[in-house]
């Protein structure tokens, strides 16, 4: 059984050897990953000596972790937080006060989702199977993604799937959904992906409810927030010549590390490895489609 069939439950890890060289990975020092998901990028940094405290808001995630990496925890090799990435500083001090654990050699964020998350239609993040139109990451959020299309005015409802969607058709979709609130509101993923189908028509590859899908889930778990939150809190608890580095799938959450490394480098805080972004390699789209809008940056910290 590969590695990452084993670790990964079939979630394919995007740009992990791009990420690791960006992170210069050293033995017995402490690392961060942002999002554990199923655990491909801890494994690998785990594999290469380090050490890691691994975020992740989604419970299951968690649960996959502690089922299946024991031996690492055991031997405090690796302590999994179940918290969003945006209270890493709260954390962090916890833990160095209760684990006496040195600074941080680097801070790792995949912002995508892991392939169980979209394959599990009580999940809702997906239409290709029907489900609840939920897109809670944290089970634990009050707001899932049926309450906003019932609670947003119809002008709110156009502007967040444009803004966090790029969804040029998104004033026709918030009409379409608004409309639906005083008949059926939608309750299912492929009632909505349906409904958005019959407003717009299919443009190229994507499913005309895609970027709508995108917006929502966005929206809901308030991802660009979090980023925006965490960003600095990770440049603050690297140490010295210590790396941050970001994987971005969507234009929003590239343009926030983009702004932010190019602002600290300005500030004197550090320089970027790479002036742009690094895209993944023919031969990993290949294998990884979803990887196709994938983008890596990375951050040093400057003594």
């Amino acid at each position: 059984m590969s590695e990452d069939t084993q670790h990964d439950q079939e979630h394919i890890s995007v740009m992990k050897s791009e990420a690791l060289e960006a992170l210069q990975v050293t033995a017995n020092s402490w690392y961060i990953d942002g999002t554990f998901g199923r655990g491909g990028h801890t494994f690998a940094i785990l594999e290469q000596g380090g050490n890691v405290i691994a975020f992740d808001c989604d419970q299951d995630a968690i649960a996959f972790g502690e089922a299946n990496f024991v031996d690492q925890i055991a031997k405090g090799q690796l302590i999994l937080v179940n918290q969003n990435f945006d209270k890493l500083r709260e954390i962090w001090f916890k833990l160095k006060s209760e684990r006496k654990i040195p600074e941080i050699s680097g801070v790792l964020f995949d912002f995508g989702l892991s392939s169980p998350q979209l394959a599990d239609a009580d999940r809702g993040f997906s239409f290709q199977t029907d489900g609840p139109l939920d897109m809670r990451m944290d089970k634990r959020l009050g707001v899932q993604a049926k309450d906003l299309l019932v609670i947003l005015p119809e002008k709110q409802l156009a502007e967040m799937i444009w803004l966090y969607g790029g969804e040029e058709y998104s004033k026709k979709i918030a009409k379409m959904i608004y409309g639906h609130r005083t008949s059926v509101p939608f309750q299912t993923t492929q009632h909505l992906a349906s409904a958005i189908a019959r407003v717009k028509p299919r443009i190229g590859h994507l499913h005309p409810a895609t970027k709508t899908f995108q917006a929502l889930r966005i929206a809901v778990n308030s991802e660009l927030d979090s980023i925006e939150t965490a960003l600095p809190q990770a440049l603050e608890i690297l140490k010295p010549n210590g790396r941050l580095v970001t994987i971005s799938f969507h234009e929003g959450e590239d343009r926030l590390a983009k702004h932010n490394f190019v602002a600290w480098m300005k500030q004197g805080k550090g320089q970027m490895l790479e002036k742009k972004a690094v895209s993944p390699t023919e031969e990993e789209l290949t294998h990884n489609q979803r990887a196709r809008s994938a983008k890596l940056r990375a951050f040093i910290k400057h003594e």
